[in-house]
């Protein structure tokens, strides 16, 4: 029961992450004519992101599980008892958070550095 529930997790989480990540890759995009700057708002917006996730993973036991889109995603005979649902589903909520939250700041780190990197390179005239 507890696989099920964190593949959910991770598909819920991973999905929002994933329009997320659309949301940072077009303003990136918006401002490729200056590839230091698209670099750098790359890394901030990952980098905030990275922060709502960890937000989001201190808040995640406090959530009402019925709440959840992983209580929704669960199939009917998944779900576990409501004795231990709040504590299960937010436990493991916390740790997708927390995990994705980690995916975040790597590559933020990687933008930031690419940022500095092409800030450093000679500028073709």
């Amino acid at each position: 029961m507890a696989a099920r529930i964190e593949a959910k997790a991770e598909l819920s989480v991973g999905r929002a992450c994933g329009f997320g990540g659309i949301a940072i890759a077009t303003f990136m995009v918006a401002t490729m004519t200056e590839p230091p700057l698209s670099f750098l708002t790359g890394g901030v917006l990952t980098l905030l992101a990275c922060f709502i996730l960890i937000l989001k993973a201190n808040l995640a036991p406090h959530v009402p599980y019925k709440r959840t889109e992983v209580w929704l995603l669960l199939d009917k005979a998944d779900r576990p008892r409501a004795t231990v649902a709040q504590q299960l589903i937010g436990r493991v909520l916390r740790e997708v958070y927390l995990r994705f939250a980690l995916y975040a700041a790597s590559l933020a780190l990687a933008l930031l550095v690419a940022s500095v990197v092409f800030r450093l390179l000679p500028r073709a005239v």
